[in-house]
């Protein structure tokens, strides 16, 4: 009887332990986590709003990519999308969703996906992953009557806001439930508010600026811009007013500005009339930028005015009753964007 006892404990010991270590080495055996993401809505945006007409927008994406790291090499182990949508309130936005994973020591890094200018290289890479934005196209390029301010510099789109979470260590336990992870996403990208006074406002048509020695990506992990790769970003203007005074303004995006003393901050105004004219100014800004307006709350408020003369007089004879600006609309800008 002893010697079946014994034959049964040496039987039975093995298949205990293998069940309780199974969970740490079986793919068989991952734990569910819940991952619960934080978007604040408006506080990311860092421009305030100056003119009401003109709103920042608001970031509200709808798919958030989750990556998994190990802690040592810069290989991406897995990951998963998430998509779950609660509104806590007016201001901010929980993402949710589940995956399983193998319990480990892991880095996670987690953005938004689906951005139109924003894109995202070497997302599989810790170190290396970085938001970008591609030139602008051959089509947009040709209609601006500039064509490279800053000397050489190419000029791109603006970044749209990019949310970004990361975890340096995230322990994920064996759990026979399920483990829950909380992030808080932050934007990696900057927003201003650009104007600029237009005398004659009723004869633009469309309006667009291009604004120098603009950083052309952003690390993912670290959130630092690249400052040693000066690029101009292209900016859509808006029809407005200022307190009564005509403007054409709006709220951009950007990486970030390169400080540098050798990299001038310039914007250049293009300007298409009712009638087919350019008008095109420009102006150093980089004092602006230093401004209290401007740190308090990213306004950039250009104190010149642009003119722009009524067209001119066609001449007796002509055929033209006179030239009357209310019939002309607003040019809208429509471009494709190589993603």
């Amino acid at each position: 009887m002893k010697h079946l006892r014994l034959i049964l404990s040496l039987v039975i010991l093995p298949l205990v332990f293998a069940c309780e270590r199974r969970p740490l080495v079986s793919p068989d055996f991952k734990t569910r986590i819940d991952v619960e993401v934080t978007i604040e809505a408006i506080a990311n945006v860092t421009c305030d709003v100056y003119n009401d007409k003109i709103p920042p927008q608001k970031i509200e994406p709808e798919v958030l990519r989750v990556m998994f790291f190990g802690m040592e090499d810069d290989k991406m182990l897995g990951e998963s999308f998430i998509s779950n949508r609660t509104t806590v309130d007016s201001l901010t936005t929980v993402i949710s969703g589940s995956l399983s994973i193998l319990p480990g020591d892991y880095r996670i890094l987690i953005y938004g996906f689906g951005t139109e200018t924003s894109l995202v290289d070497s997302y599989d890479s810790w170190n290396n992953s970085k938001v970008y934005t591609n030139s602008i196209s051959e089509e947009t390029l040709k209609a601006l009557s500039l064509k490279a301010p800053a000397g050489s510099q190419a000029i791109h789109y603006q970044p749209d806001h990019m949310i970004v979470a990361r975890s340096e260590h995230e322990n994920i336990p064996w759990h026979s439930g399920s483990h829950v992870i909380h992030a808080e996403a932050k934007s990696v990208v900057e927003s201003y508010y650009l104007q600029v006074m237009v005398e004659g406002l009723e004869y633009v048509s469309s309006a667009r600026a291009v604004l120098s020695s603009m950083s052309p990506n952003v690390a993912m992990v670290t959130a630092e811009p690249d400052m040693d790769n000066p690029v101009s970003i292209y900016i859509p203007l808006e029809k407005s007013d200022d307190k009564g005074v005509p403007v054409v303004c709006n709220v951009f995006n950007t990486f970030g500005r390169i400080p540098d003393s050798s990299n001038r901050l310039e914007v250049t105004f293009d300007i298409k009339t009712v009638d087919g004219r350019t008008i095109t100014k420009e102006f150093e800004i980089s004092d602006l930028f230093l401004s209290q307006e401007c740190i308090d709350h990213h306004w950039l408020l250009v104190e010149e005015t642009i003119v722009v003369p009524p067209p001119p007089d066609p001449g007796p004879g002509s055929g033209s009753g006179g030239f009357d600006p209310s019939v002309s609309d607003w040019e809208q800008e429509e471009h494709e964007i190589e993603m």
